[in-house]
């Protein structure tokens, strides 16, 4: 029902479309002054691939291409040269991931937009003092953390996903932070140069409450923040209850990162191994949204949306 090749050979060819422009020497991002084996389009097209099909392991990969489909990639590079190739072609990632999102929401046109995070646990809290996965201070660019989160059952050692999404629950922004930072961390980096925010509705829960950030939020980028009142407050009103459901869609989608995704299982053992694997996902849920779009399918039915 899944094929490798098949799933692989389709999201090259939506990128060749759609995405041609960030490709321009030959399939590459850059000029090479030799032509390296395999393209930055079929690299960044191999990976997408590799997510959608929940292949979290590049040794697995690997292993996968050679005995399953050893005449398929003729040009398949050293499995090294591919981990290297793929951080290095993260802002290509990026300006893919935009595209497919931004095609989305033309045709969806939502002006209401959620913002929530989850943990992302990287070992196991009996190895909080022996552990140096992400923790390395020089070569780390943020540090994993220990916190307390009530979904995951008490304390744990990683980070904080936080993400924000349409209503229709299509990719809008997105931040990976220490475990022990606050849920707003993310508005307040947030400033006038996030224009792709800007004129919308912004669903929070109450971890989210700050008049401060409220303010600062509609005067740089006209963002209004809907946050639900706390009991004890003092102008206390009751939140819409069709609001409470357009933000549970937001939890539908880290529901589909943790189990289509497995976005929690990570091999990483530098930060910025870690922020591309999560960034490859949202891309790989991204286009099945996309794909499905394009097919005039339900969007967010992505688990067999690449189905053979």
């Amino acid at each position: 029902m899944h094929d490798l090749k098949a799933i692989y050979d389709k999201i090259f060819d939506y990128m060749n479309f759609y995405a041609k422009e960030y490709f321009e020497f030959d399939g590459n991002a850059k000029f090479y002054p030799r032509q390296p084996k395999m393209t930055d389009m079929e690299v960044i097209s191999l990976s997408l691939a590799a997510d959608c099909l929940e292949i979290n392991s590049e040794n697995l990969l690997w292993s996968k291409i050679t005995k399953d489909y050893p005449n398929m990639f003729p040009r398949l590079i050293h499995r090294t040269k591919y981990n290297l190739r793929r951080k290095k072609l993260y802002p290509v990632l990026s300006q893919v991931l935009n595209k497919f999102a931004q095609i989305l929401e033309d045709n969806i046109g939502d002006e209401i937009l959620i913002i929530d995070s989850m943990p992302l646990p990287i070992c196991k809290l009996s190895r909080e003092h022996t552990s140096t996965v992400c923790r390395d201070r020089q070569r780390d660019e943020v540090l994993a953390t220990k916190s307390f989160n009530s979904s995951l059952g008490g304390y744990y050692i990683g980070y904080k996903f936080h993400l924000i999404t349409t209503k229709s629950g299509v990719y809008k922004d997105m931040l990976i932070s220490s475990a022990n930072v606050h849920d707003n961390y993310f508005l307040k980096l947030l400033n006038k140069e996030d224009i792709h925010l800007a004129n919308s509705e912004l669903l929070a829960d109450r971890g989210y409450i700050g008049r401060a950030i409220q303010l600062s939020l509609f005067e740089d980028l006209s963002l209004s923040l809907n946050v639900p009142y706390r009991r004890n407050q003092k102008d206390f009103k009751k939140y819409p209850h069709e609001k409470k459901l357009i933000r549970k869609t937001i939890e539908v989608v880290f529901a589909q990162y943790c189990d289509e995704f497995r976005i929690r299982e990570n091999y990483a053992k530098r930060f910025e191994g870690l922020y591309i694997r999560i960034v490859t996902k949202v891309c790989a849920k991204t286009f099945k949204q996309f794909y499905n779009l394009m097919n005039g399918k339900p969007i967010n039915q992505t688990k067999h949306a690449l189905a053979a």
